[in-house]
């Protein structure tokens, strides 16, 4: 909940949110020691996957039309035992 907040926080005003997240990504994937061939493939189709499950909050469907849930989508996938997998495989120290 602090994460989602800070982020809707931030971004109240800024529609290059996503120039800013993909930037991000980059700077992470310059640290991070991982497979370079299968990690993007492997990674664009765990993440498709998780934005393509469908979430759905009564109280929310009412107040806000169309509202995704694409942050606890993320938020999901990010302690999701399918990531933890994955870094394992693709990772060279996932431990690090």
């Amino acid at each position: 909940m602090v994460l989602a907040t800070c982020i809707a926080t931030a971004y109240k005003n800024d529609s290059n949110s996503a120039k800013d997240a993909g930037s991000s990504a980059s700077a992470l994937r310059d640290w991070t020691e991982y497979d370079l061939n299968a990690a993007p493939d492997a990674i664009n189709a765990l993440v498709n996957h998780y934005l393509s499950l469908d979430y759905h909050n009564p109280l929310a469907d009412a107040e806000i039309a169309g509202v995704r849930f694409d942050l606890l989508k993320c938020l999901d996938l990010y302690h999701s035992q399918a990531l933890s997998a994955l870094a394992g495989r693709l990772v060279s120290a996932p431990r690090r």
